[in-house]
């Protein structure tokens, strides 16, 4: 498929020169490199017409503002090139005697013939490289012969422009940021291992998006959950209406790769080991499940003189009140209390505040919840003490 591409290219784009002559064919030829060179460079100013024109999925912003760069360059040095073959083919015709121009148009036709064979080895250069993006995504999602037939053809050339090495040339033209392509990697990865996404749910930056209603639904969908948890292509799971509801609104599209872009990764360092680099060392991040033995050992620390009779009151008072209570640490200094409630199985925000460092304390603001104001303490790194309701609460960090 490669060659045929290639000798596709070259016959088309030599006949056109044949008939176009060296002139237009020549630039063209500069309106090519020129419009690569400039592509990346105007793709801003495209962009804002892609918008202009009704065009908000993110995936048009993977091509089409450098495409439409590239055409607009090369549609310039058409134009520039058609005017001033209009003016030589006008010299020619009537300027000079008729065996002149007869010859003249001879070696014009064979000039633009070599010179339509360049432009066919820069548009062979050009689609395969197309190709070579596009088929990496298609790649990912490959599912087998069920796949759409333009799907197969990506996936299959862009097989055959490694396995003939033109990989090597085209990734070093290659426009597509180099981030797009981890963040495929990286959803290709979560998507063919579901038991990732306990993990990635625990890492702090999808704490902040966890608490969005768009991504709340996806936890809480019965039909997404089970393609993920069998397998399924990873194709079908991208068209799911609820997945697609997520890639196609620019707003959130944009606030993911705010709150995720910068740290890819530490993203797959996290997926891969558990660990992360950037966040680890700010031990507070996280969720952190209520602990009801910790706090009556902690209790008991502090009023050592309990009897029984007053122990079993304050279990009384105070185990309904921590029932399934969890405290969640995002990295834009959030904190959120919550409580399992049980006639809808599903956490409510019991309050929602901030938090703070202070040299080696961290001090926590929940409004509504007595004390709204304290300081807290991390015992090495996995557990927990907030004062509140009167007593010192222990909360266990979740792996």
């Amino acid at each position: 498929m490669v060659w045929i591409i290639a000798f596709l290219c070259l016959g088309l784009a030599g006949s056109i020169g044949y008939g176009q002559g060296p002139i237009r064919a020549a630039f063209g030829f500069l309106g090519m490199l020129f419009g690569a060179f400039l592509a990346g460079p105007l793709s801003p100013l495209t962009q804002r017409l892609l918008a202009l024109a009704g065009l908000h999925h993110p995936a048009w912003g993977l091509f089409a503002p450098q495409v439409l760069a590239f055409l607009t360059v090369l549609f310039i040095f058409k134009i520039a090139g058609q005017v001033i073959h209009q003016k030589a083919a006008h010299f020619f015709k009537y300027k000079v005697d008729d065996d002149t121009h007869y010859r003249w148009l001879r070696v014009y036709s064979r000039l633009g013939f070599c010179v339509g064979l360049l432009n066919g080895a820069v548009y062979f250069i050009l689609l395969t490289m197309l190709i070579y993006s596009a088929g990496y995504f298609t790649t990912e999602a490959a599912g087998g012969e069920s796949d759409p037939a333009g799907a197969r053809f990506l996936t299959g050339t862009r097989a055959q422009l490694c396995a003939q090495k033109l990989d090597r040339v085209l990734a070093s033209y290659d426009m597509v940021p180099n981030k797009v392509y981890q963040t495929a990697d990286l959803a290709a990865l979560i998507l063919r291992n579901p038991l990732l996404l306990s993990r990635l749910g625990h890492y702090p930056p999808c704490l902040q998006l966890a608490e969005q209603p768009e991504f709340k639904d996806l936890a809480h969908d019965v039909q997404l959950q089970q393609m993920i948890a069998t397998r399924s292509k990873v194709s079908d799971i991208l068209q799911h209406p609820k997945i697609q509801a997520i890639l196609t609104n620019a707003a959130i599209v944009a606030e993911i790769s705010a709150i995720i872009g910068p740290d890819l990764d530490d993203l797959q360092t996290f997926l891969n080991t558990g660990q992360s680099p950037k966040y680890d060392p700010e031990t507070i991040l996280g969720v952190w499940d209520i602990n009801r033995a910790a706090t009556l050992v902690e209790l008991r620390k502090k009023q050592p003189g309990l009897t029984p009779k007053q122990l079993a009151k304050i279990k009384q008072d105070l185990f309904p009140r921590i029932q399934s209570l969890t405290l969640t640490a995002t990295p834009d200094n959030g904190m959120i209390l919550k409580q399992l409630n049980p006639n809808t199985l599903e956490s409510t925000p019991v309050a929602t505040g901030t938090w703070k460092r202070e040299q080696d304390a961290y001090q926590v603001y929940l409004p509504g919840s007595a004390p709204e104001t304290s300081e807290i303490k991390i015992e090495a790194g996995s557990r927990l003490f907030l004062p509140k309701f009167g007593y010192v609460l222990a909360f266990d960090k979740e792996p």
